[in-house]
């Protein structure tokens, strides 16, 4: 089968930002703060399959909103790097630049790929990233390439990147260090200094110019590792001491602050999407120096979705008399729905109905939060932010998050014949290519009587 390419009449000009899909606009937002990403990256953060990067990154590219440029060939293919184009950042109100040369590419790839290969091995270990452009001027004497808060479970840290692309020389490298060893000083506990090499070889260097240096600051806190091993093992990679002669140890091993460090919107998240997409940041001041960790574990997903199955002979705003999928679509009252029983009251109130959404998609929430939530928003009649919550749900790899979305399907519905229809699409989805305890729901939400069992 041959391709060829798209001719210029197929090219639109003109789109409404606005009206791009969440994870599209995600991905914009992405491509501003990091300069430049892979489809692969992309694959990992944003978008749920390789196939599906690539297939909408192709569409960006053709609303002129996205570049695609060439990297030297690996492994006997042409990567491509995508960045914003000059139309895509007037198009969200951002300022042109000049595009840079092939190292400072690599030197950007490289460093979302280290984010990446985390996401990737163990979804929810990286809690926040900043590339360089986010973090702000906090007078450190240092202006590191990336902020990563990790979390085990058990112990956290919070690491300064240093992505080394071999051009820095020797006494440039030794006047950084003695810079983070100074501001170490005033940050003792769980910070650390992560220098992210291009190669194995590049690493050994950095061992040798920083030589052993007497900052004891700089001990047990400086570390070093090579980006293809971050690729291949992620949090497994193996970390060497820069400075000082410890012994190798893992790279989730740096965290040692028993402190938590936990965000809502772990990177790579449904909650963490929509928070980028929407221009949103993270709330960093509990990340910062940590906060005694909790010991207590959320409500289990499973146990409070298990009861959807249980609800089936209830009528519900999904489940109608109908008997034909058209019916299905037809308007429903605008009455909102009331809360359900088993949510207890918090004092969500006052939250906007965005951090309704990001909490509703969050990781590390329960399952009574997330049910409350919902129901504020069905009462706000923001039926939008409930249709994308449920997408993200719905797409997410869990089954717990899965079956909180079904329940949110069949519990609350737009009088949108469209997002209805985007819905119910969901369901049918679910219920092809679920397991099969996801499966069964979404077959029971669809019913017999809808036609689409």
């Amino acid at each position: 089968m041959s391709y060829r390419p798209s001719s210029p009449a197929h090219v639109r000009r003109r789109v409404d930002v606005s009206l791009l899909s969440l994870s599209d606009r995600a991905c914009l937002r992405l491509l501003e703060y990091a300069r430049v990403a892979s489809a692969s990256q992309l694959a990992t953060l944003i978008y749920p399959s390789l196939r599906t990067a690539l297939r909408r990154t192709r569409k960006l590219a053709l609303q002129n909103l996205v570049t695609r440029e060439s990297l030297p060939p690996e492994r006997g293919g042409i990567p491509l790097a995508y960045r914003l184009s000059s139309s895509g950042r007037r198009r969200i109100h951002l300022n042109p630049y000049r595009s840079p040369g092939l190292i400072t590419t690599r030197h950007s790839l490289d460093g979302v790929e280290f984010v990446a290969s985390l996401v990737r091995h163990d979804p929810g270990f990286v809690q926040l990233w900043w590339p360089e452009l986010l973090i702000p001027d906090y007078e450190w004497g240092v202006n590191p390439d990336h902020l990563v808060i990790i979390d085990t479970g058990d112990a956290s840290a919070l690491v300064l990147v240093e992505v080394d692309e071999s051009t820095e020389r020797p006494p440039v490298i030794r006047e950084r260090l003695r810079a983070y060893a100074k501001l170490f000083e005033d940050h003792r506990v769980g910070w650390h200094l992560l220098w992210v090499a291009n190669s194995r070889e590049r690493l050994a260097r950095l061992r040798q110019i920083a030589g052993p240096t007497k900052d004891a600051m700089l001990s047990g806190r400086c570390w070093g590792v090579a980006i293809d091993d971050v690729s291949d093992r992620g949090v497994n990679a193996e970390v060497l001491a820069i400075g000082a002669g410890l012994e190798p140890r893992r790279l989730r091993g740096i965290a040692t602050d028993p402190k938590a460090r936990r965000s809502e919107c772990e990177v790579g998240s449904p909650g963490w999407i929509s928070l980028l997409a929407n221009g949103g940041r993270e709330d960093i001041s509990p990340l910062w120096q940590g906060v005694e960790r909790e010991r207590t574990e959320p409500v289990p997903a499973a146990a409070v979705i298990d009861s959807i199955v249980a609800e089936s002979a209830q009528p519900t705003a999904i489940e109608t008399q109908a008997t034909s999928i058209e019916d299905l679509e037809a308007p429903t009252p605008e009455s909102p729905p009331s809360p359900p029983e088993t949510a207890p009251a918090f004092d969500l109130e006052d939250m906007t109905s965005l951090e309704l959404a990001v909490l509703i998609t969050a990781r590390y929430r329960s399952v009574r939060q997330a049910l409350k939530a919902a129901s504020l928003l069905a009462a706000r009649y923001e039926w939008h932010h409930l249709e994308e919550c449920a997408d993200m749900l719905c797409h997410s790899y869990e089954p717990d998050q899965q079956l909180l979305g079904l329940h949110l399907i069949r519990r609350y519905q737009a009088a949108d014949p469209t997002m209805r229809r985007a819905l119910i699409g969901l369901v049918r989805y679910l219920a092809r290519h679920a397991d099969a305890r996801v499966a069964a729901v979404a077959t029971q939400v669809l019913g017999d009587r809808a036609g689409d069992g």
